[in-house]
């Protein structure tokens, strides 16, 4: 009997361990002030409080340029982010593979502005067919938040250019996001 207890608690412990890992804490995600930025921001967000009870606060800034500085600066925890752009503000040539152009972006910001490039949401910067859409993290928030790289690669394969599209064009972007998520089975 007195066995049986003990992992009865343990069990507990390690559910409420695991489970609520995120409860109480909060984090904000940026956009560029783009509508597909504030779709996948939404996605994001609500994916990242569904499953994790986080809180989470979406804050737009003016294009790439105002996006970056707050990432850098420590201001946004998490963004969408894409892999040309990020090449070009580093002063670097992208490569035409875009698997290439991703290593290189993911190795060099991790090293030089301790941003950890994610995994990336597929589906591609418009205009652009070698630059990827990427979630991005600011390296103390991956401490802060362990599980986070494992929540977002759930997306992955399932948010395409034609959702991305679509939840963009929508007048309630958050209740298209929501929806979305739904339809996927991720909340």
């Amino acid at each position: 009997m007195h066995r049986k207890v003990i992992i009865a608690i343990a069990i507990l412990l390690t559910t409420a361990a695991t489970g609520m890992a995120c409860v109480g804490k909060s984090l904000v995600v940026g956009t560029d002030g783009t509508q597909r930025s504030k779709a996948a921001a939404q996605i994001m967000a609500i994916l990242i409080n569904e499953r994790t009870g986080t809180t989470v606060e979406i804050s737009d800034y003016e294009g790439y340029d105002g996006l970056f500085k707050e990432m850098t600066q420590g201001d946004v925890d998490i963004a969408l982010m894409y892999v040309g752009q990020a090449l070009a503000k580093d002063g670097q040539k992208a490569p035409d593979n875009p698997s290439a152009a991703f290593e290189q972006v993911k190795s060099y910001q991790q090293e030089k502005h301790n941003l950890v490039w994610l995994t990336d949401l597929g589906f591609l910067e418009a205009g652009n067919p070698n630059s990827l859409a990427v979630a991005v993290a600011q390296k103390h928030t991956i401490k802060k938040f362990p599980a986070l790289p494992r929540l977002i690669a759930k997306t992955q394969g399932k948010l395409d250019e034609k959702a991305i599209q679509s939840i963009s064009a929508s007048p309630n972007i958050s209740k298209a996001a929501r929806d979305y998520l739904k339809l996927m089975k991720l909340i």
